[in-house]
């Protein structure tokens, strides 16, 4: 993170150069080094869109600030064997009203669902020309979820009860409102103004909240972003 914070002390002096990104995001949010046996996934294509500014710092290096909407999603299937969770319990009062009642259990099944969420993301990373037609660049950014329809479905036993029920995992619920990572990659010139761009993003943090018991890994947002980049003179 110290790099973010240090880029703008490097660029004040630097002219600014405008652009734009257009393409697709494909990835999953994976609970790298735990991913559950019989666990399955399918990456869905989002859309990335957004401006960049580029401050040439002499020579080779550059600075480049980005404010960009992300979406991403996926589709999955993952067993889950006695992990905690809340069920709500209807329990109606001496008054005859219904009041709903937290219980901590846990559930084993299968959960089934999907990914749908939309970020605005803001990248600042450090670029290298490596040649007259290479781009490299590396850095951080945070991204802020504005819109979430994730939802997961659980089929199977609450606690010690023997009969098999259909739950909701409440993913929509619990999912971070921030996100922050690294992003990778590079940019491949096919004029002076206009590249292709792909790059990785790897996140540094769990999709979900950290008082999510029932998803205890963290799962974190990999995605690949392949773009058409564009600057104005």
């Amino acid at each position: 993170m110290a790099l973010m914070l240090c880029m703008p002390l490097c660029v004040t002096a630097a002219t600014p150069q405008y652009g734009f990104r257009l393409g697709m995001s494909i990835g999953s949010p994976v609970p790298l080094g735990n991913i559950p046996a019989g666990a399955t996934g399918s990456a869905l294509v989002g859309l990335v869109a957004g401006g960049t500014v580029n401050w040439d710092l002499g020579g080779a290096l550059s600075v480049v600030s980005e404010l960009q909407y992300v979406h991403y999603g996926s589709s999955f299937s993952t067993p889950l064997d006695n992990q905690p969770y809340i069920d709500l319990v209807p329990v109606r009062s001496a008054d005859g009203s219904t009041v709903m009642y937290d219980v901590r259990t846990t559930f084993t099944g299968t959960a089934t669902g999907s990914f749908s969420n939309d970020y605005l993301q803001l990248p600042v990373l450090a670029a290298y020309r490596l040649s007259e037609k290479v781009i490299l660049a590396g850095g951080f950014y945070t991204g802020w979820l504005f819109a979430n329809q994730s939802h997961a479905t659980g089929v199977g036993r609450v606690g010690i009860r023997p009969e098999v029920v259909e739950k909701d995992m409440y993913f929509k619920e619990k999912l971070n409102g921030v996100d922050y990572g690294v992003q990778l990659g590079g940019t491949y010139l096919l004029t002076q103004n206009m590249g292709i761009d792909l790059r990785t993003t790897l996140g540094l943090t769990s999709i979900f909240d950290a008082e999510f018991e029932t998803i205890n890994d963290t799962v974190r947002n990999i995605y690949l972003h392949l773009c058409m980049a564009y600057r104005f003179d």
